[in-house]
């Protein structure tokens, strides 16, 4: 039996080998399934899709059972595009919104797709024609995309339109469509930069020039891979996606092979002289300005908005910048990029702001226009840590607050938490009595001097962003949760918030300095606000104040919500009264954080342990005690009852609950709140 079960596995193992050799031998191999694409006929063009929406009104619904047929052009392999998905026909291009990241696995370039317009909106954004899920311009969500997109076969040929800057410029045909630009170089200035700034991930605007000095803007992700690399420096052909933002003509890349044939000769538009950075001019401050020299730079200043005197321009090159005065009223526009001949001209400073003076307007050379120059983007601290560094340049401050007045005109305050800097307007500038807006902001504007340091905006409309207009739909929130937004840092108030409460100080008797008023609301919470200016509010008052954007810090410990202007004040009553809590004095010690800046009565003072004989004296501090605990009760000597006499004990008091540095203290109204 033994034998037979041996003999039977030989035979099995043969066969197995057997197969085995003729599997080896066999020539024939499996093919992969061959693709099937659906049959779709399109009915409608891009262009005809396009056509069904103005742009700059409310975007359209398809009602209509259309499909256009187009091709990818766009990738989002290297990050410079995100959830977007560009195609084009014969006739047109067009964004599709798609809530969907790395689309290019899918959907790469030259892959034909259908697209099922019905139910779908086109509308626009900054001058581009998209098609969305709603009228919001929301994207289409993964889930229901198979509803509206069909891919096709792949590996279609995709010829970029060859097209001039101008051609680009003067038709609205190209948005949205891959176009080819010879003879194109990157501007000096932007040569040899990086795309983007992948430290911040902040996307950077950098210019591409024909030799006849017309220039576009090659636009690129601070999250695109190619963010750190450079840009080169020779002449020849650059293919990219034309889009528009707002009235600015621009490009996207779908990666650096887009503009690897950036590699020839470059051509030239100059004015005689040596070209010098303007840091090197800037250094030759003190001494003579370099003969037989000249400095290429973009205007970052705008005349038109009079916030800047007409003799005045500043520019920029990629070292820095430096203003510049004519001997008369010039006429070159921001985004200009100019030379200027340095011969007979002189660095002088007027009040403290570095200048190059005495140059004739018509030396100067336009070599294009409509460049864009990116801000760079930096606190108030490091500004002012700088100032040099960044004089005369274009800064980008986040996360600010303006505070001071209503309106533009004259001197605010601009903060971002780190530190605070004069925004100076001139009376006369176009946008001088425009409402200064509430809330978080991101302000441009060129560092400037005038003896102090200060940022001057060139037009609020496009300088400022963020905010909401001054007390329109601020919504009204609890002062408990208002400090809770404190996490120990000084920062600004998020979100376009107001509070509500009674004045529980008396600014009439002086124990709380006059820039100072502090609100305690019905729910027993309380803080002290501190305006830009001495305000009128009285004891009593029942108060609206609109906190967006200012500041919440605290000073020697005391939390304060600063940077307010007097108008973020309404008066809603007067005469209003706020019980104080009766608590002993080691439930405030207790408590000092939670009921700080609010009102409280302390019975039974049976001792004062320093301090006296009258209020104010010896640095104001009378510590006293009342057999649980003791706490400062300060006086100013700017009080009214400053030095009267302190009472014998024993007494009750009434007080604001506050602190300086780590002494908790409790601080009088009046001389009404010491009971006997």
């Amino acid at each position: 039996m033994k034998k037979n079960i041996i003999r039977f596995t030989a035979v099995l193992l043969s066969a197995l080998l057997l197969g085995s050799s003729i599997q080896s031998c066999k020539k024939r191999f499996d093919e992969p399934p061959v693709e099937e694409y659906p049959t779709i006929i399109p009915n409608a063009t891009i262009s005809q899709i396009k056509a069904l929406h103005t742009i700059g009104n409310t975007a359209t619904l398809i009602t209509d059972s259309l499909v256009v047929e187009g091709i990818v052009v766009s990738s989002d392999e290297a990050g410079n595009f995100f959830k977007q998905l560009i195609i084009q026909d014969d006739s047109a291009g067009i964004e599709i919104r798609i809530e969907l990241s790395n689309l290019y696995a899918e959907y790469p370039v030259g892959r034909k797709v259908w697209v099922k317009c019905k139910d779908l909106f086109v509308g626009d954004y900054e001058g581009n024609h998209q098609l969305t899920i709603n009228d919001a311009g929301d994207r289409i969500p993964e889930g229901m995309l198979s509803k509206f997109l069909v891919g096709g076969p792949k590996d279609q040929t995709v010829t970029p339109q060859s097209v001039s800057i101008l051609d680009i410029k003067n038709s609205t045909r190209y948005r949205n469509m891959l176009v080819e630009l010879n003879d194109v170089q990157f501007a000096a200035a932007d040569s040899g930069q990086t795309y983007a700034d992948a430290v911040t991930s902040s996307s950077l605007n950098r210019s591409i020039q024909d030799c006849n000095g017309n220039a576009i803007i090659l636009r690129s992700s601070g999250y695109a891979t190619f963010a750190s690399d450079l840009t080169p420096g020779g002449n020849g052909k650059a293919v990219g996606i034309h889009t528009n933002f707002g009235t600015d003509a621009q490009l996207y890349i779908r990666d650096t092979d887009d503009v690897n044939a950036l590699n020839g000769n470059r051509c030239t538009i100059s004015v005689g002289g040596n070209l010098i950075s303007i840091s090197t001019l800037r250094a030759a401050f003190g001494g003579s300005v370099p003969t037989n020299s000249k400095i290429n730079a973009y205007v970052i200043s705008d005349r038109t908005t009079g916030n800047i005197v007409g003799q005045n321009m500043v520019v920029m090159d990629a070292s820095g910048g430096i203003t510049m005065r004519f001997t008369s009223a010039h006429t070159f526009n921001e985004g200009d990029q100019v030379e200027i001949p340095l011969d007979g001209a002189t660095l002088g400073e007027f009040s403290g702001l570095m200048q190059l003076e005495d140059i004739p307007s018509g030396s100067v050379t336009v070599v294009s226009t409509g460049n864009v120059v990116p801000p760079t983007t930096v606190t108030v601290a490091n500004l002012l840590a700088n100032p040099e560094t960044y004089e005369s340049s274009l800064v980008k401050i986040v996360n600010a607050g303006i505070s001071g007045s209503t309106t533009y005109s004259g001197g605010l305050d601009l903060t971002d938490g780190t530190g605070t800097i004069d925004l100076f307007t001139r009376f006369t500038a176009s946008f001088a009595a425009n409402p200064v807006p509430c809330g978080t902001l991101e302000v441009v504007g060129i560092m400037g001097q005038f003896t102090t340091y200060q940022v001057q905006l060139r037009d609020p409309a496009v300088d400022v962003t963020g905010g909401t207009p001054c007390g329109s739909g601020a919504t009204l929130e609890n002062i408990e949760d208002v400090r809770a937004q404190f996490t120990g840092a000084t920062g600004n108030v998020s979100g376009n918030l107001k509070i509500r409460g009674v004045v529980i100080s008396d600014r009439a008797n002086g124990n709380v300095v006059s820039q100072n008023a502090v609100i305690q609301d019905s729910l027993g919470f309380g803080v002290t606000v501190r305006f830009t200016s001495n305000h009128t509010l009285n004891l009593g008052d029942k108060v609206e104040i609109n906190i967006s954007g200012a500041t919440l810090e605290e000073f020697n410990g005391l939390l304060q919500v600063s940077g307010l202007a007097l108008t973020t004040a309404t008066t809603v009553s007067t005469g209003n009264s706020v019980s104080p809590r009766v608590a002993t004095l080691a439930q405030i010690n207790t408590n000092s954080e939670i009921w700080e800046s609010t009102l409280v009565r302390i019975d039974n003072i049976s001792s004062i342990t320093s301090g006296g004989p009258t209020f104010g004296a010896a640095g104001g501090n009378l510590v006293i005690s009342d057999g649980s605990g003791s706490i400062t009760l300060y006086t100013r000597t700017a009080a009214t009852f400053s030095g009267s006499t302190v009472p014998a004990t024993p007494f009750d008091v009434i007080g604001i609950i506050g602190q300086f540095n780590t002494t908790k203290q409790v601080t009088m109204r009046n001389a009404s709140d010491l009971i006997p």
